[in-house]
């Protein structure tokens, strides 16, 4: 896309309101992190009180990941044309509400107002919601922080927000622990308290001045745009691998390593709070700060991730796996901002939110097929998972050193560091 000046009477945003405007999205993905892992932490045990099975209680999240693959792209280019900023506190509206009527709607069975049938779809549609209007936000604001970074800099930049959702994951459990000793279910009242105040901040404080440059003809990047597919599989594959041990582990704790329904809480947030620490520490040391490429980067990350559930796979005590979530967590601390830079770079300035739209639909549609497949295999023996992840690790591994789209995800110019693109809004399709 051609830069263009800003229109007349515009107000310009300065390098340091931008600066703040990236803070405010960082801190916006800290809650959606924190409140990922209080579901997937506090919901198992009680899901097993009011009377929900494994694999209802998987299908809750599937078919929350399904509104999201599909609806992510969709609201993606819709900020493309409209701008980001509606889109981001859509999400946060959504992400929000979800939350608190999930919490609701999980005190109810606890109180035996609702049982059965009733209850177990209230649950649903109540985290439906986050998958319809929650997924608008990540896509707009990835597409945000893209429109404001040099290609250069593009990897890195995503990979902020990944940390920020990544450091978020591992408050979550610690949170929501703590937050539990109000009542079961406070935490999913205080991520939606921390969702709404978020809201409010990005409508006060985010800077948006002009919506995008006007176009003859809109793009509309396609699923199938040859350009993206390799980084699409790479995505599905490693979301896939990624969402078996974070749908899986509290029943794994229980059912593997002997621990009760009331202490299992505890000691998963110790392994997912470790799987989240090792994740931050891949996206701000080994992307931020030695900033390899996305190719790299793709073909290290299945190798961590391959030896880490290999180790929980053959595991029954409790440092073992925590260890082996911390290696899975380093590997997808590198793949998510990797592929997602990957698949920016390869598109134009004005596909990114439709192009980061994908990529996340990519990554969300693991939790449609893990938890049929994952809780069908747990159902043989709680191990089972785990060697068809261990599995998909290693073809993940082959696929990306045989890749030659993957081997070659730096585009020519990537090395080019127009700093004009971050230092002069003009060169962003958004001020």
């Amino acid at each position: 896309m051609t830069s263009s000046a800003p229109p007349p009477g515009a107000t310009v945003t300065t390098p340091t309101q931008r600066r703040i405007a990236i803070a405010l999205l960082l801190v916006g993905a800290v809650c959606a992190g924190m409140g990922q892992t209080i579901v997937f932490s506090v919901l198992p045990p009680l899901a097993r009180e009011i009377g929900l099975s494994n694999f209802q209680t998987g299908f809750i999240f599937t078919l929350s990941a399904c509104a999201w693959v599909f609806l992510g792209p969709v609201w993606g280019r819709m900020s493309d044309r409209h701008g980001r900023k509606p889109f981001i506190i859509a999400g946060m509206i959504g992400y929000a509400g979800s939350m608190t009527l999930f919490g609701g709607s999980i005190y109810l069975g606890l109180a035996g107002v609702l049982s059965g049938l009733p209850l177990y779809l209230l649950i649903v549609a109540t985290r439906s919601i986050y998958g319809l209007v929650g997924s608008a936000g990540p896509p707009a604001a990835q597409a945000y922080i893209a429109d404001r970074t040099s290609k250069k800099d593009r990897t890195a930049g995503i990979a902020g927000f990944s940390a920020a959702f990544g450091f978020g994951a591992m408050l979550g459990p610690g949170f929501g622990a703590a937050a539990s000793l109000l009542g079961r279910v406070t935490p999913f009242f205080a991520a939606a308290a921390l969702g709404f105040l978020m809201m409010f901040a990005v409508l006060a404080f985010l800077p948006e001045r002009t919506g995008p440059t006007e176009r003859k003809t809109q793009k509309k990047v396609r699923l199938l745009d040859s350009r993206i597919t390799p980084f699409l599989g790479f995505a599905l594959a490693f979301s896939i691998i990624n969402a078996i041990p974070i749908q899986t582990i509290a029943f794994y704790f229980i059912d593997r390593l002997g621990y009760s329904t009331a202490q299992a809480p505890g000691y998963v947030s110790i392994g997912l709070t470790a799987g989240a620490l090792a994740s931050l520490f891949a996206q701000l040391v080994i992307v931020q700060r030695l900033r390899l490429p996305p190719a790299r980067l793709m073909r290290i990350a299945p190798a961590l991730m391959l030896g880490g559930h290999m180790l929980i796979l053959f595991s029954d005590t409790l440092w073992p796996t925590v260890i082996g979530m911390m290696a899975s967590g380093l590997g997808s601390g590198m793949a998510i901002p990797a592929a997602t830079a990957a698949t920016s770079l390869a598109v134009e300035p004005d596909e990114q939110g439709g192009a980061i739209g994908l990529a996340g639909a990519a990554t969300a549609s693991g939790f449609i097929v893990s938890p049929l497949i994952a809780f069908t295999l747990y159902a043989e023996a709680p191990q089972a998972p785990f060697i068809l992840s261990s599995a998909l690790a290693l073809a993940l591994l082959g696929y990306a050193w045989v890749s030659r789209k993957v081997g070659g995800a730096i585009p020519p110019d990537m090395d080019e560091a127009p700093e004009e693109a971050v230092s002069e809004p003009a060169a962003a399709p958004y001020q």
